[in-house]
């Protein structure tokens, strides 16, 4: 089995995430599972398909926010790696 390649640990974090695509049009919410400075694993209640990129809010008015990359997915768990801040 493979070692742990993340850069920064992980921590378990309780939270709801929105999503919306990199032009500003929402496209979905989930739950944010775990966190590190590098990205996170988020849930969702559908296995709907996601853009590669797009940006995760932690608030509906989307004040804190991270550009995203789906590093890997499995059902409606997402693997996601950090890319920058930016608007959505």
């Amino acid at each position: 089995m493979a070692g742990e390649k993340r850069k920064s640990r992980r921590k378990p974090i309780c939270a709801d995430g929105f999503l919306y695509a990199l032009e500003g049009r929402q496209i979905g919410e989930c739950h944010v599972k775990d966190i590190s400075e590098g990205g996170a694993m988020l849930v969702r209640s559908s296995a709907d398909e996601l853009p590669s990129r797009f940006v995760l809010a932690f608030s509906r008015n989307g004040r804190v926010r991270r550009h995203c990359q789906i590093v890997w997915q499995a059902a409606n768990h997402i693997g996601v790696r950090f890319t920058g801040t930016g608007t959505a």
